[in-house]
């Protein structure tokens, strides 16, 4: 049941908020990101220990962070840099090839963790740490660091 709940909460996520933000894409990047980092939340909880590890979870979550990211790459047009609290950095803009480069690694490394999922916990540890040099990378470059609360 925590299967069925954790993997249409992904889903939902995602496709609701593609369908109140599809013309708007800053919206839509922030619900594709949003359910990204639920998915890593759901993800780093097993590697910590602080929930049971569960591959078929992690590797939804990673299918979930693997499919986001081919949209996410074409929701930065022109005119979109300001507005809508957007945490995109012009960065974006002038180094296309680059953002688009490492989302595609990220997206490479979720692929390969997903399948990494099925061999268990030590597996999947391995595997993570393309995915969040991916992120990483990307957030470090790319994306403006919100003020802390």
């Amino acid at each position: 049941m925590k299967r069925l709940s954790l993997a249409l909460t992904f889903a939902c996520v995602i496709g609701a908020g593609a369908a109140v933000a599809a013309s708007d894409p800053i919206k839509e990047r922030q619900t594709l990101m949003k359910g990204n980092g639920d998915a890593m939340k759901a993800i780093t909880a097993m590697l910590k220990g602080e929930k049971p590890y569960d591959a078929k979870i992690a590797a939804e979550a990673l299918k979930s962070v693997n499919t986001s990211l081919d949209k996410f790459v074409t929701l930065f047009p022109k005119g979109s840099e300001t507005g809508g609290d957007t945490a995109a950095k012009p960065e974006i803009w002038a180094n296309k090839a680059d953002f688009e480069a490492l989302a595609r690694a990220t997206k490479e490394g979720a692929g390969k963790a997903e399948k990494a999922a099925a061999g268990g916990l030590d597996s999947l540890k391995t595997a993570m740490g393309d995915v969040g040099k991916g992120c990483k990378g990307c957030h470090e470059k790319y994306r403006v660091e919100k003020e802390k609360k």
